[in-house]
């Protein structure tokens, strides 16, 4: 470096700097000077976008649709939402759309405005077996014509209306070496396939050394940042294919993430940072979706249990329960078969809340470990399930945490509820 190049204060600093076309009487504008000033704008928008950080905002939820799909041609619905991409782009889908993932044709490349902005790569293909994440990324479309003054006839063929700033969908393929370990025959494959999406950092063999810290290995995520997946991409769903195109799940929290501002940079900061709370979120919702998908409309899981069909448990969930036929806890509890548990105690409704939000601040749950997990009924669920015409009985359901959270149960005077109590715990 020279001595030249070192700043003195409040000299401008006009590299990376916006620049803005300036306006005057008699000036003369050509249609450069117009893209200049869009340029500006959008690099602007960018700025806030970075500061916001990238993620869902809202919606974008992506299920299969029974009726449109037939064999080996599936067809995705995706709800209207809105992201925001790393490279600061908010990437809106104004209405639902419908996604089928087998492809006979090459997608338009996105001709960003920006020259920063390189194409998305397309390609012929058809979905096959595999472990896909489907994106949704910006896209460029031209629209209309307009008129021109005839000056130039070498211009009419640029005669575009308008530049649309469109989206499109992605579906990466997921190199197996990334999941390499998994067995896809195996019933825990989707969780253990989304904890890899989470990575390491979440779990408490990470904090062992933070003062010398060893790099952790990169997630899936990041991993695949380094072949398929760019900062215009925002993941919206994991999807694992069989045979040729048949769907076997469609796992959104896998990859999907509220949005998160940048972490500041080492350990402490990754440690107490947005993106942290960001994946404990999506680990939650990951879970309660998937016990969604294997539930009866009874509120039945069957012969599932949280060792057989998940490699972790988030630190606390909820999962629903059939009604007992007698007093015991045997529908209750037989999901946590093989694991350390308390047998379900009463807690108000007022505390539910606050036990899921602060499970966001602790580590999954190894259902090989040992390790205790309080289970837990809400009083005003069994209330209303005792007192309720059979007809308008709500669900039946247990909540469970992870014995570092602090008991929830303990008795308090004037709280309690005859029938629905119970004695506080002894230590």
């Amino acid at each position: 470096m020279n001595t030249s190049d070192i700043l003195q204060l409040q000299q401008p600093l006009t590299s990376g700097g916006i620049r803005s076309v300036n306006f005057f009487n008699g000036r003369l504008l050509s249609a450069s000077d117009l893209t200049r000033e869009q340029v500006a704008r959008r690099s602007s928008d960018w700025r806030l976008g970075l500061a916001l950080g990238d993620g869902v905002a809202f919606g974008l939820d992506v299920t299969l649709d029974p009726t449109l799909s037939a064999p080996a041609a599936p067809v995705l619905r995706i709800a209207s939402g809105l992201a925001i991409n790393r490279a600061g782009q908010t990437i809106s889908l104004p209405a639902v759309a419908w996604v089928a993932l087998t492809r006979q044709f090459s997608s338009v490349t996105a001709s960003c405005i920006f020259t920063n902005c390189l194409p998305l790569k397309g390609g012929k293909y058809v979905a096959g077996a595999g472990v896909y994440i489907l994106t949704i990324a910006p896209a460029e479309s031209s629209e209309g014509r307009a008129q021109t003054n005839g000056l130039d006839p070498g211009n009419v063929a640029c005669n575009t209306d308008a530049t649309v700033e469109a989206v499109q969908f992605r579906l990466l393929p997921v190199d197996p070496t990334l999941y390499s370990g998994l067995d896809p025959g195996t019933d825990n494959f989707r969780n253990a396939l989304a904890y890899r999406c989470f990575g390491d950092t979440i779990q408490p063999a990470w904090l062992s050394s933070l003062i010398n810290p060893v790099a952790a290995a990169p997630n899936l995520l990041e991993a695949m940042r380094a072949v398929s997946l760019t900062d215009y991409d925002v993941p919206v769903a994991l999807i694992y294919l069989t045979g040729r195109a048949q769907v076997n799940f469609i796992d959104t929290w896998a990859v999907r993430r509220e949005i998160a501002r940048a972490d500041a940079s080492g350990v402490f900061g990754a440690l107490i940072g947005e993106h942290r709370t960001a994946v404990r979120h999506a680990a939650l919702l990951q879970f309660q979706r998937q016990i969604a998908d294997m539930a009866t409309p009874a509120g039945d899981l069957g012969s599932a249990t949280a060792q057989g069909q998940f490699a972790y448990l988030p630190a606390a969930g909820i999962i629903p329960v059939p009604e007992e036929i007698d007093t015991t806890d045997a529908q209750a509890t037989r999901f946590f078969a093989g694991m350390t548990y308390r047998s379900p105690a009463f807690i108000n409704a007022a505390r539910l809340e606050w036990l899921l939000r602060e499970s966001l601040y602790y580590p999954p749950i190894d259902p090989q470990s040992g390790e205790l997990v309080w289970l837990y009924r809400v009083r005003e669920n069994r209330v209303a399930i005792d007192f309720a015409e059979s007809a308008g009985a709500p669900r039946s359901y247990v909540a469970f945490a992870s014995g570092h959270i602090g008991y929830r149960a303990d008795a308090q005077f004037d709280l309690a509820r005859w029938n629905y109590s119970n004695y506080a715990l002894q230590r």
